[in-house]
């Protein structure tokens, strides 16, 4: 088990700094890029900030679990939970097994430090969820200037359509010559 644990800290911790270096790139990308509007030079650079944490909390989550096999609080865990089966098969049926102090806190330190990876998860979370509303906004934003765009564009072209026609019907009524048939 604490292989499978140790390449899962390895991945997160990869995948935290993958985020990173790619953030890094985006943030180079800004500082080149000179004529890029204020509200997207703004999205990009809160979207880099987010996903910075979201890539810190990955390498945060990846070493505590790694921290956790290396230390071997996992190997004490389970001595734990071994004494403490043996200690219930020795004791008398009606009569709960003592534990010992020391494996309570050590009991408790653990629970505290998983409720710990838990928050950064938690956290992850948050950032994914703050990242998916902010790329809403910004995108609703941007689709309803191009649909005004779109919309002034149409009004602009029916109106020189209207008024070609009227040119049209106008310049019609004005064909007819003095002396000819019709007049």
């Amino acid at each position: 088990m604490a292989g499978v644990g140790v390449l899962l800290a390895l991945v997160l911790m990869a995948l935290g700094v993958g985020t990173a270096l790619r953030q890094r790139r985006t943030l180079r990308r800004l500082r080149a890029e000179r004529f890029l509007p204020s509200d997207e030079r703004d999205y990009l650079r809160g979207q880099v900030r987010r996903r910075v944490v979201v890539g810190i909390a990955l390498f945060a989550i990846g070493g505590m679990i790694a921290a956790y096999y290396a230390s071997g609080m996992d190997a004490r865990m389970d001595a734990i939970g071994d004494r403490r089966k043996g200690l219930v098969a020795e004791a008398d049926p009606g009569r709960p097994a003592e534990a010992d102090p020391a494996d309570k806190r050590f009991a408790r330190l653990v629970g505290f430090y998983w409720i710990g990876v838990l928050g950064l998860v938690f956290a992850i979370a948050c950032c994914a969820v703050l990242d998916f509303w902010a790329t809403r906004r910004y995108w609703m934003a941007q689709f309803r200037l191009l649909k005004a765009d779109h919309e002034t564009k149409l009004r602009r072209d029916l109106a020189i359509y209207r008024q070609a026609k009227d040119n049209d019907r106008v310049s019609g009524l004005g064909d007819e010559r003095p002396g000819e048939p019709g007049a």
